[in-house]
């Protein structure tokens, strides 16, 4: 798909003919071109008349698809803007040029700027939103979207951009609507643009599988403005799906002689592939073809996005060019992460044997909403070969219902096998009915993450080979470091309405929120006292009424954040107060009388998340559900907990949930799977997070525990240097400070114990977060014994939770004092909650008191939920069993314990 220009349509007055049929009057963009020049010829320092002939000219590249277009309107802006440096017209068709050229993060950058200096200029808003949408930011490519259509209702860039987004979000019939909006708000007589958005509407209708609709809007788009390229490519994939190859290459030459973009090459490729079957001369012409493509696509400049896509997909199909498909791939992904590069690099990975990366890659892009028969099939394949049955049933019919016109249905319908018979039953339809499409399904069936059965969860007898066999992969270097999440831009945004309307409680409550958001994605103290300085000062200005509910919300949010349990509780319970019908204040409730271990009153206010007679929306879903999974973990049923948590996940990502939210419940699965033994699903997991939110710094670190528990160090220091450098968080810190030690680097781990305590004691906030981690830190050491009780003590002050009693017993322990660490141990233990590390310190203490059998029931237990539960701990455990005498051999061996 070509991206329009949404500057060329935005305060260009053109002089355009009636329609098209007098050609001797030439195209819009050629009248255009003709008048531009006509003005110069006459006023050569008319800087207007520079900008309207490069628009002209940028027009006229769109009409016949040739680039040389683009380098005479970048000579046409070079000399309006050395006449006019600062013309801001100028500037914005320069932008305009930059999103012809595909330079969609330089045109973003430089329409922000354009942005600032003039706020309300709609042009700009559609700028924005073109190199979002490019780019994969869609959050924001809608925020801009809205504003356009704010600024200036059923204007046609927003109608475009808007049709763009709902195709994105699965929503065709939405998108064919907004751009039949724009097409009957086009005038006449801009024929080129009518026949454009014609083209869009039947490549939707295309990928849809309504090709006989498709074939009706082309036939009008070639009557509207004949011998249009698009109308001749998208024709050509009709034709395609009527199975009409040499149709379709008689098309796509005929395209190839006027459009020079390597993409059309690979489609002529395909479509003289797909004729050759019955024809080897032109089996012979495609493959002259792939081989004419890529080597157009490896020069240099000469190559879109789209090509090169292209080229990771053929490169990917052939295992001798896979390694160089997953370069290729991961160099894309460093500039955008839009829906097509997701597949594209989820397929690189899954030629690469890189499974794991591959499913969490393509779940990202599915999490975007789209009905896309191509990243169907590829997760069908995916999850075949992870033996994710059900998935692949599910998404291999999925491929089929978007468009059971396209060559991935059909692969889809092959590939699904035995598959759909064994796991979906009413769908036997698929193997009786030769190419024949199923029943559309309800529209509340999206793709979702795995959720294991019970029978396929793991139990403990079976973790040691798993995590024997596991061969950790390496994580790209695109996923290490956070990529911009447009937080920040918000902040901007919210400051700016807020400095404009000072005694407006709504600007007040968007800006504490933003910086609470920005909080949560860095982990910056400060951020939070920002958060609540502006919430303040919205409750300040309006606390009584509805409008106050957000405000409430967020500044709960907040103080749960700073550990200000009873705080968060009040503000949450206020916000319920003014009766709004919102219940979602009810999770702060839950959170916070879970923190402080009242754990009945945390499940009591959960359950006031579901109203009676009500179906839950997916947002409001995953918030309960991702807390429930909590309760039934501590209450000792992980495994249930596990698969509540997967849900919860898919919930989130039905809900479209920003990516640092999204990457959270993926990091708490791998939290839970970690704590459970299961190391390939938690390493999955993490992976999952960071596929999604690039370098989340607890999914990283997550990683290296992983790694480091399992004998991969230096691998592991890496990325916790990488976590550590994202937010420098003491657990993190304290964990690759036992790495070094462990490796025999033992000024290393110094440095980062000292590290420890200075972020631990660094300010009022860090001293209440870290209480808990500095405690444990200091008891594991060996180090600041008292200093350790008196941190576990003050922490129990404000939260009696089962976390706070395992750190005060494991203090208390150090300290000599175990007679009440037996009784803190106990109560840490109470629910029955199935955590090594809980087990380890009740084991360690009954050893202490010489309590011998419940000394090797708790640090049998301990070893036989995880073998690798931490990289010190775990080693102690199976050293203390053998003093007590036991003789423990691998898992493998006796189904015991494995090191």
């Amino acid at each position: 798909m070509r991206l329009r220009y949404t500057s060329l349509l935005i305060g260009v007055a053109l002089a355009c003919a009636s329609g098209f049929a007098e050609q001797k009057e030439g195209t819009p963009a050629q009248q255009s071109i003709a008048a531009a020049q006509q003005q110069i010829k006459l006023d050569p320092k008319k800087v207007q008349a520079f900008n309207e002939l490069a628009l002209g000219l940028l027009r006229r590249s769109r009409e016949t698809a040739d680039a040389k277009y683009l380098k005479d309107a970048e000579a046409a802006l070079a000399q309006g803007l050395q006449l006019a440096p600062g013309d801001f017209q100028m500037q914005r068709t320069e932008v305009a040029l930059m999103l012809g050229r595909h330079d969609f993060a330089q045109a973003k950058e430089r329409a922000l700027i354009l942005h600032h200096r003039t706020p309300d200029d709609v042009a700009t808003y559609g700028d924005i939103a073109e190199a979002d949408i490019a780019l994969g930011n869609y959050p924001d490519a809608e925020t801009n979207a809205q504003w356009m259509m704010n600024l200036r209702p059923n204007n046609i860039p927003a109608l475009i951009a808007g049709a763009e987004l709902r195709v994105l979000y699965g929503d065709p019939a939405g998108a064919i609507d907004f751009l039949n909006r724009a097409s009957s708000e086009t005038s006449p007589a801009e024929v080129e643009e009518l026949a454009w958005i014609a083209n869009r509407v039947a490549s939707i209708q295309v990928e849809s599988g309504q090709v006989d609709a498709a074939e009706q809007t082309l036939e009008q788009a070639e009557r509207i403005f004949p011998g249009y390229v698009s109308t001749m490519e998208n024709l050509a994939a009709v034709r395609m799906a009527q199975n009409r190859a040499n149709d379709a290459v008689e098309l796509l030459t005929k395209a190839a002689e006027v459009d020079s973009d390597p993409h059309v090459i690979y489609r002529l490729a395909v479509a003289e592939q797909k004729a050759g079957l019955s024809d080897e001369a032109q089996a012979k012409e495609a493959q002259a073809s792939f081989v004419e493509f890529e080597k157009m696509t490896s020069e240099p400049g000469k190559a879109t996005h789209e090509a090169r896509l292209d080229l990771v997909l053929m490169e990917a199909g052939l295992p001798a060019k896979a390694p160089d498909a997953l370069k290729l791939a991961q160099a894309e992904m460093a500039e955008r992460q839009d829906v097509w590069t997701l597949d594209a690099y989820a397929w690189a990975l899954f030629a690469n044997a890189q499974y794991q990366a591959a499913e969490a890659a393509e779940q990202k892009a599915m999490a975007i909403g789209i009905r896309s028969a191509q990243i169907f099939d590829h997760a069908g394949h995916i999850a075949q070969r992870l033996n994710h049955s059900e998935d692949a049933a599910r998404y291999f019919k999925l491929s089929i219902q978007s468009n059971p016109m396209s060559d991935y249905a059909s692969d889809a319908l092959k590939s699904a096998g035995t598959t759909v018979l064994a796991y979906a039953p009413e769908q036997r339809s698929v193997q009786t009915a030769s190419g024949s499409p199923l029943e559309p399904e309800s529209p509340d069936v999206l793709p979702r993450p795995t959720i294991a059965s019970k029978e396929q969860a793991a139990r403990p007898g079976e973790v040691a080979t798993v995590a024997a066999s596991l061969v950790f992969a390496p994580v790209p270097e695109a996923l290490l470091t956070p990529h911009p999440t447009g937080t920040d831009r918000l902040i901007q945004s919210a400051q700016a309405t807020a400095l404009r309307n000072p005694n407006d409680a709504k600007a007040y409550s968007g800006l504490g929120a933003a910086y609470f958001q920005r909080a949560r994605e860095t982990g910056d103290v400060n951020d939070y006292q920002l958060a609540e300085q502006a919430l303040t000062k919205s409750l300040d200005l309006v606390s009584a009424d509805f409008s106050a509910d957000a405000a409430l919300g967020t500044m709960a949010s907040v103080c749960m954040g700073e550990h200000r349990f009873n705080d968060a509780l009040s503000y949450a319970q206020r916000g319920l107060s003014l009766g709004t019908g919102d219940v979602s204040s009810f999770a702060i409730v839950g959170d916070a009388y879970a923190d402080m271990g009242e754990y009945d009153k945390a499940a009591l206010a959960y359950s006031r998340l579901t109203p009676r007679d009500m179906t839950l929306e997916p947002r409001a879903a995953y918030a309960r559900d991702s807390r429930l999974a909590y309760l039934k973990l501590i209450a000792g049923d992980t495994p249930g907990a596990i698969l509540l948590m997967k849900t919860a996940v898919a919930e989130g990502v039905e809900a479209q949930l920003p990516s640092e939210n999204l990457a959270w419940l993926y990091y708490e699965l791998g939290e839970f799977s970690t704590l459970s033994g299961d190391t390939a699903s938690a390493n999955s997991a993490y992976m999952a997070a960071i596929t999604i939110h690039p370098g989340d710094y607890r999914a990283l670190a997550g990683l290296a525990k992983l790694r480091a528990n399992h004998g991969r160090s230096a691998e592991a220091i890496g990325l916790y240097q990488r976590a550590i450098a994202v937010v420098p968080m003491p657990i993190f810190i304290a964990e690759l400070g036992d790495l070094y030690a462990q490796t025999g680097n033992e000024s290393e781990a110094r440095k980062q114990y000292a590290l420890v305590e200075y972020i631990g004691l660094l300010g009022h906030i860090n001293q209440v977060l870290h209480n808990r981690d500095l405690a444990l830190f200091y008891a594991d050491h060996d180090v600041k014994l008292s200093e350790a009780l008196e941190l576990a003590q003050k922490e129990l002050e404000v939260r009696h939770d089962i976390y706070t009693y395992d750190a005060l017993a494991w203090a208390l322990c150090k300290n000599g004092r175990l007679t009440e660490a037996a009784d803190a141990s106990a109560k840490a233990l109470r629910l029955g909650t199935q955590d090594p590390l809980l087990l380890f310190h009740s084991g360690m203490i009954a050893a202490r008191l010489g309590q011998v059998e419940k000394a090797r029931a708790d640090l049998e237990q301990s070893l036989h939920i995880n073998p690798h539960f931490g990289l010190i701990d775990s080693t102690v455990a199976q050293q203390q069993l053998n003093r007590l005498g036991i003789q423990s051999a691998s898992k493998e061996g006796s189904g015991q314990y494995a090191r």
